[in-house]
């Protein structure tokens, strides 16, 4: 994976390509992550155009020098805040849940995996695991993003795995 930084924007012969690369690069860990706080295909798909909408205008005046940091941890609170909004709207997984992940991976083994770390998971379990997994976070980027110990980070990723690997057996 590339690590593109948003300054590049400003300095490329054309910074569509270069957003959209941006894009490219990171869309899979921006909608993993909204769809582990969300639990709703639809809600995180806007969170995807909200959060990219957000890099754009933030990158006009400001330089991102860990993009992908700066994606996951305005993922998670835009994430958190719309399921704040939509709490008692939030159903889960629909009918249609399986053929709806392109964004994550083509692969239907991927999608199945996905599905059952969401489904064992508790919602901050989800984040970390999705962070570190999926993303590839360091356990202290994690604990930043998150706002908490890296202990606890920590406690709470290995827990998650237990749950899931008895999950999974």
């Amino acid at each position: 994976m590339t690590q593109t930084s948003v300054h590049q924007l400003k300095t490329s012969v054309d910074p569509r390509e270069e957003f959209k690369q941006l894009y490219n690069d990171h869309r899979k860990h921006v909608f993993a992550m909204a769809l582990s706080i969300l639990r709703d295909i639809e809600l995180a798909e806007d969170v995807l155009q909200e959060v990219y909408i957000k890099l754009y205008q933030y990158s006009k005046s400001n330089q991102v020098t860990n993009v992908r940091a700066w994606l996951i941890r305005v993922t998670r609170n835009t994430a958190l805040d719309l399921y704040r909004k939509k709490k008692r709207e939030l159903t889960g997984f629909d009918a249609q849940y399986f053929e709806r992940l392109e964004y994550i991976s083509e692969d239907p083994v991927d999608k199945i995996v996905l599905s059952k770390y969401l489904a064992l998971l508790d919602s901050g379990e989800r984040q970390i695991i999705i962070m570190k997994d999926i993303s590839g976070l360091k356990h202290k980027e994690i604990a930043k993003i998150m706002e908490m110990p890296l202990g606890t980070v920590l406690w709470k990723y290995r827990m998650a795995l237990k749950k899931l690997k008895k999950g999974l057996e």
